[in-house]
């Protein structure tokens, strides 16, 4: 259930970037060098974060798939 939870909460932030970035017509400058940096930078940024929340949520323990 803690997966589930993380899951959801990384799929929601994940899309919000996504979204914010699409908003910010990333998909149409990603060719410029600065905005391929910032897009790659926010990439990297939501990755991490992604990575801090599932932590957070569903413990350090990984999942175990048999039990």
């Amino acid at each position: 259930m803690k997966n589930l939870k993380a899951f959801s909460i990384i799929g929601l932030i994940t899309a919000s970037v996504g979204i914010l970035l699409y908003a910010f017509d990333a998909h149409l400058n990603y060719r410029n060098l600065f905005w391929a940096i910032g897009i790659s930078t926010t990439l990297l940024i939501t990755h991490i974060l992604n990575m801090a929340v599932y932590f957070k949520v569903a413990g350090d323990q990984p999942y175990k798939w048999f039990k």
